[in-house]
């Protein structure tokens, strides 16, 4: 009764070993990744970025990035092109600034939600940059865009952070307004926001100018890690030394006009 059970054991195993030795990184990678973890580590909100890896062989990439002194904003690329060679991810081409890229990613491993890689390559314009960081990257898996869409109204709940109450009305079309109230309370639809946003599941990335709290002029962004439950949507954002941002509002009908 032993030798059966033994070929089968023989038979299960060599199986095992072939699915081991065929795992295909080509379906895997397929879908929109957003950065969680440098060397391990959380990363900060606003220094996240995302890469949408497409049939077609293009990549789509998003980042934050500061374009002078006085400005920064989110940018989407869409000009990138990659090939995965077993283990090591090839991406190459023009930024919207028109620098050329070459990155060569070293995955040290990879399944349905997270992927952890190495950097082999990395230059702009012929010129190396040397990166030895560990990136992990999570899936996006959630749609949040029909629920994001409308009109929120809320504040900063933050410690120590202004309780002012604000409106915010998304858009489908990727714009928002902001609204705020004035000494008489009257309510002001900001007129220079320029306010575009970016969602990647749950992250959202906001473009906007001439910070109202602040008082900061120029172009500006912000992420947020958000939640949306019911009519009640919630931010968090990880800040330097381990600060966390965090907003609360309500959907509802229409901004105060």
């Amino acid at each position: 009764m032993k030798k059966p059970l033994l070929i089968i054991t023989a038979i299960a195993l060599l199986f095992v070993g072939c699915s081991d030795e065929e795992i295909s990184f080509d379906d895997l990678i397929l879908g929109v990744w957003v950065n969680t973890h440098v060397n391990d580590q959380p990363v900060l909100t606003d220094e996240a970025f995302v890469c949408d890896y497409r049939a077609d062989l293009t990549q789509h990439y998003a980042i934050g990035i500061t374009l002078d002194e006085d400005n920064k904003s989110w940018i989407e690329n869409t000009a990138y092109t990659y090939i995965l060679n077993g283990k090591t991810i090839i991406v190459e081409g023009p930024d919207v600034f028109d620098n050329y890229f070459y990155m060569e990613f070293t995955i040290l491993s990879m399944d349905k939600d997270t992927m952890r890689y190495d950097v082999k390559a990395f230059s702009i314009n012929g010129e190396e940059f040397p990166d030895s960081n560990t990136y992990t990257l999570a899936k996006v898996k959630t749609n949040l865009d029909d629920a994001f869409v409308g009109t929120w109204y809320g504040r900063s709940t933050t410690p120590g952070a202004s309780e002012t109450y604000h409106y915010w009305d998304y858009f489908a079309d990727g714009s928002f307004d902001y609204y705020y109230e004035d000494d008489q309370g009257n309510w002001i639809n900001k007129p220079d926001n320029e306010g575009k946003y970016f969602l990647y599941g749950s992250l959202l990335a906001s473009n906007y100018s001439n910070d109202l709290l602040s008082g900061e002029t120029g172009k500006a962004f912000e992420c947020w890690n958000i939640t949306i439950n019911d009519n009640k949507m919630f931010w968090e954002g990880l800040r330097e030394n381990n600060h966390i941002a965090t907003f609360e509002m309500i959907r509802v009908d229409s901004p105060p006009l």
